[in-house]
């Protein structure tokens, strides 16, 4: 049974987006991988609350959302938002660097968001608080979603939401580059949905 993920990119990095986004139908090696793409487009994103429309839209019915790093995701506030409404929906995460994939403009290594956001558990365990790197000198609160609740949708492990803030790479610490992951996309989406607790598909 396909599994529905959610892509999560800078559209400066489409060449090399589009690469992995379509794997499953241009990579002989993919052809029959396991997923469904419920992304959008950055272009077409209007206004920002047709930008928010957009994003809560797609991302429903998913469990896995794949961010795809160039040099400048981490610093995308959209790129962070989608984060941040995946973790309100409890989605298994994990980053694919795509440095050097694609035909031209191919693009560059760049840091991974999740090194840049934070989550702060509550002290009932309930959910946390989730912030973003000031690019100054400290954390503050991630202001276009800076809480979430760990129930209904989102109900991670217990390990997610307890103990001291920690930055989301640190949990969510599945990262890998494009050829090195392609022949077994569908093995890395699995394991980044089992994380959180979701049940391995048929």
């Amino acid at each position: 049974m396909p599994r529905n993920v959610f892509f999560s990119f800078d559209y400066d990095d489409i060449m090399g987006a589009n690469v992995v986004r379509f794997s499953n139908v241009v990579q002989p090696d993919n052809r029959n991988l396991p997923f469904r793409d419920r992304s959008m487009y950055e272009e077409a994103k209007k206004t920002p609350n047709a930008i928010r429309q957009a994003i809560d839209s797609s991302l429903e019915g998913t469990t896995v959302t794949i961010v795809l790093v160039g040099l400048s995701t981490w610093r995308s506030d959209w790129v962070r938002y989608e984060i941040a409404k995946s973790l309100e929906r409890g989605n298994g995460i994990f980053v694919v660097d795509i440095d050097g994939v694609g035909p031209d403009p191919k693009p560059s290594r760049g840091p991974s968001p999740l090194a840049n956001m934070k989550a702060a558990p509550w002290r009932n365990g309930e959910g946390f608080d989730i912030w973003e790197w000031n690019g100054q000198d400290r954390y503050v609160e991630f202001g276009m979603l800076p809480r979430v609740k760990n129930t209904g949708g989102a109900r991670y492990p217990a390990q997610f939401v307890t103990g001291e803030p920690y930055h989301l790479q640190t949990k969510f610490n599945f990262r890998v580059h494009w050829t090195g992951c392609r022949a077994n996309f569908s093995d890395w989406i699995a394991a980044a949905a089992q994380q959180v607790g979701f049940e391995q598909t048929a």
